[in-house]
């Protein structure tokens, strides 16, 4: 039993070291190209916010609609969007959760921007094969929100979203090529 221990961990530590990073996918190279466009777009089908007593109070009423829970929205069928194109970077995505502060009259209750961001940073993790985007961008008010997605080869995307006046939020949605204008 003793020498069975000890090969299992063995052989564990000598699977688990191996770190070379994963020769490049169809997949990999097809986001490699399109990140290298700037001309993407991003369509959450979930919204994840944090999950607080009051999200619960609200889900329990039957707001959120059937199959929603408070950490938990599906947003499909419902219109939503994250463009970059080129250096400028848009979104409209529906809120869930708690604001911190107020807003003022008029303002809208999503998550919106529109304009160049002031960081920005786009890494790739060759192992994992995913890209990290990192941005700071204004809202059209005073609220300024801090976002990173992670691309994964799938075309799939996490936007993660932490307000200067609202608690944070996830987005899940497709990566897809937005369309010339004409």
């Amino acid at each position: 039993m003793k020498y069975l221990l000890i090969a299992s961990l063995f052989l564990f530590i000598a699977c688990g070291s191996s770190q070379k990073p994963l020769a490049p996918s169809a997949e990999s190279r097809a986001l490699d190209q399109l990140l290298a466009t700037k001309n993407f777009s991003i369509s959450a089908d979930w919204a994840y916010p944090n999950a607080t007593a009051s999200m619960a109070a609200i889900a329990n009423t039957g707001l959120l609609g059937v199959g929603n829970t408070a950490n938990a929205v599906n947003l499909i069928g419902n219109p939503n969007f994250l463009n970059v194109k080129g250096d400028s970077i848009s979104a409209f995505l529906p809120y869930y959760g708690e604001r911190q502060m107020g807003a003022g009259y008029g303002s809208d209750n999503g998550i919106e921007f529109n304009g160049i961001p002031e960081t920005y940073s786009l890494t790739k993790d060759d192992q994992k094969q995913r890209y990290t985007m990192e941005f700071t961008i204004s809202g059209k008010t005073t609220e300024v929100f801090n976002v990173t997605i992670n691309f994964f080869p799938n075309t799939t995307a996490q936007i993660n979203i932490f307000s200067s006046q609202r608690r944070g939020i996830r987005y899940q949605g497709n990566v897809a090529a937005l369309e010339n204008e004409k």
